[in-house]
This record gives structure tokens, C-alpha cells and sequence, in this order.
């Protein structure tokens, strides 16, 4: 068995053989609600489009965010890649040496310090 749920938009008519002038006043209250219903639904389809584009635009801002800091912490990495190669140039292969096997030493040390 299938249900089926639709959603009608429609203004119920209730319009009696009248014949006197109240016609003109029920008239005027469904023309009314009908002018609210219109009006609501336009500014339901502004609301929507109006989130629509802002989303839009704050996904645009993160990535142009996200692209801006990719790019400073590109540079900020071969920054600090030059100096540390600046740093070994200027220390001489010799000295590059004794700190590996320093810190060997200290690495075996610690292994040590951990088994005990």
C-alpha cells in the first residue's frame, strides 16, 4: 500500500448563493487571505535565496582562505628549510657528524632509562 503525501497550496473558496452584500465582504477576506499567502511565499523564496547566496559566498571566502594560508605555510616551510640548510652549510660537514652520533647516544639513553 503506497501514501502518497501532497502538499496543496490552495486557498479554499467558500462562496454561497448570497444574495445580499456580504458577497462583497467575503470576497474581500479571501482576496486577502490569498494576498498573505502570495506575500508569504515570496518572502519565503527571498529567504531561500538570499541563505543560497550567502552560502555560496562563504564557501568562496574559506577557500580563498584556506588557499592564502596553503600558500604562507608553503613559504613559511622553505623559509625554514633554507636555514636549516644554511645552518648545516655554515657548521661544516665534521660537526654534523658528532651531533648524529650525539644524538644517537642520547637516543640509546633514553631506551635505556624506559627499560629500567
Amino acid at each position: 500500500m503506497w501514501v502518497i503525501a501532497i502538499e496543496w497550496n490552495i486557498v479554499l473558496v467558500y462562496c454561497a448563493h448570497v444574495k445580499s452584500i456580504s458577497i462583497l465582504d467575503q470576497y474581500r477576506q479571501m482576496r486577502r487571505k490569498e494576498q498573505d499567502r502570495l506575500a508569504r511565499m515570496d518572502a519565503d523564496y527571498q529567504r531561500r535565496k538570499e541563505e543560497a547566496e550567502f552560502i555560496k559566498r562563504r564557501e568562496e571566502r574559506l577557500k580563498a582562505a584556506e588557499e592564502r594560508t596553503a600558500k604562507k605555510r608553503l613559504k613559511r616551510q622553505k623559509k625554514k628549510q633554507k636555514k636549516k640548510e644554511k645552518k648545516i652549510k655554515l657548521s661544516g660537514p665534521g660537526e654534523e657528524q658528532k651531533r648524529e652520533e650525539s644524538s644517537s647516544e642520547g637516543d640509546s639513553d633514553n631506551d635505556e632509562a624506559a627499560i629500567n
